[in-house]
């Protein structure tokens, strides 16, 4: 069996204190199959940018950047960079997180290569917060998932026992640009927030994501990013969009119960904080 391509999709905006480590983790990787990793570059103005075109210069064959003149948002500049990825497989490292088992991608695309059922497949990791110099392992595994699984839509939608990381998934191309494509309102359009939430849970929806019970990879959280602030007014706009996408999907797919019933109320929840914090009687009355 020839062994496949994969791409590695990493986008990054002012990560100049981290970068290196995401680009270095990925080099480290330990195959019996090519890779390529393909770089986002959403217009820096940090020493990020400098950083990225000086690795690609030093590894011509491996590297590629995907940037332009000018910043395009989280969304556009994750879209193109898929759409510049060549292999059968996407595996997601952002700018700010890290790979730390060299092992990684090897085990991943074993995994995938020898279950052509499945589609994704992900694994536990550990939390680094990084304004705290702290590091919170096996983050899964200490919620009490010990085994390996197949992902539930609870899962998916953030209800079950299994979070899931970005920086651990690797999935199928051609069923990524399928889902992306089927849908450009729900993954393309700036309408909700969040970037990658959608996409599991329709891969969950559809398709088989096989969850593997070892931890491959570090998620940083930062103080200010795409997904975490310290204005709390902004955070809760962020988790509302969340939860409005997450109704989106249900009406979509007529999925009731208590997946149904939690969104819900979660939702109002937050539009009832959102009514308090900006003190807007007509949101309070909806």
């Amino acid at each position: 069996m020839a062994t496949p391509l994969v791409s590695v999709k990493m986008i990054t905006y002012n990560h100049k204190s981290y970068i290196r480590q995401a680009i270095e983790c990925v080099l480290a990787q330990k195959t019996n199959f090519t890779f390529e990793l393909v770089i986002g570059e959403d217009y820096s103005t940090d020493g990020t940018r400098e950083i990225v075109f000086d690795y690609a210069k030093r590894y011509p064959d491996i590297i590629r950047v995907i940037t332009s003149e000018q910043n395009v948002g989280m969304k556009k500049n994750g879209k193109r960079t898929a759409d510049a990825c060549r292999g059968k497989y996407i595996a997601y490292c952002e700018g700010d997180d890290y790979w730390h088992n060299p092992q990684k991608l090897q085990k991943q695309v074993d995994f995938l290569e020898k279950n052509s059922n499945y589609e994704m497949v992900i694994s536990d990791c550990n939390i680094f917060i990084n304004h705290r110099n702290k590091l919170k392992v096996n983050y899964n595994f200490n919620k009490g998932v010990k085994a390996s699984k197949d992902l539930t839509l609870e899962d998916a939608f953030g209800y079950g026992d299994v979070h899931i990381f970005t920086c651990t998934a690797v999935i199928n191309k051609e069923t990524y640009d399928r889902i992306i494509s089927g849908d450009p309102y729900l993954h393309q359009s700036d309408t909700f927030m969040m970037g990658d939430v959608q996409l599991w849970i329709e891969l969950v929806l559809k398709y088989k994501v096989f969850y593997i019970a070892e931890c491959q990879a570090t998620y940083r959280v930062l103080q200010v990013s795409a997904s975490f602030s310290k204005d709390q007014i902004k955070m809760i706009h962020f988790w509302a969009s969340g939860y409005e996408m997450r109704l989106y999907l249900c009406r979509k797919y007529n999925i009731s119960g208590e997946v149904l019933k939690r969104t819900k109320l979660n939702y109002n929840n937050l539009q009832f904080r959102l009514a308090f914090y900006e003190s807007n009687k007509k949101l309070a009355a909806q």
